[in-house]
């Protein structure tokens, strides 16, 4: 009975630290999350290279020009040619989560998906979902891909993160 009963001591103390691990890695997780809507407001593209791998790509979905209905644009880029890519303006650019985003965690890959809302002068702009695609090399999580769809209709909340 005793030996039953340190087993079991011993599974629920591992189970525990094995729970707190995982709580530990999604704080990480998500830590880098909030890094990259920093580097959204900062609008430099250092803050980008600081988060994503140079090998990562980004993939949005957003209206078509053309406003035709249900018709989308899809952009593609590396990293590389996203930062390029970014311009500094006179605007305020904020990015932020609506509810809690779900978190997949499995070894040294990680998925974040969870939807945003995103403002310029603090009016909202558009809403979506956002698909993070993270690893984690020497220790570090880093975007390896990033996506999200760019919604103008049925914006769950109003703006003001």
């Amino acid at each position: 009975m005793k030996t039953l009963i340190v087993a079991t001591v011993a599974l629920l103390a591992t189970g525990m630290n094995v729970s707190q691990a995982q709580e530990s890695e999604r704080e990480a997780i998500l830590a880098v999350t909030e890094q990259a809507f920093a580097a959204v407001k900062s609008q430099n593209p250092d803050d980008w290279r600081a988060i994503q791998l140079a090998q990562g790509t980004t993939l949005s979905f957003r209206p078509h020009p053309s406003g035709e209905a249900g018709k989308l644009e899809m952009r593609m880029a590396n990293s590389e040619e996203f930062v390029a890519g970014m311009k500094k303006t006179e605007q305020e650019y904020a990015e932020y989560w609506i509810g809690e985003p779900t978190v997949l965690i499995r070894g040294p890959i990680a998925v974040v998906w969870g939807e945003y809302e995103f403002t310029i002068d603090g009016k909202l702009s558009h809403c979506g979902v956002d698909a993070i695609d993270l690893v984690k090399l020497d220790g570090e999580w880093k975007i390896a891909n990033i996506m999200w769809t760019a919604e103008k209709e049925n914006c769950p909340s109003s703006a003001g993160g």
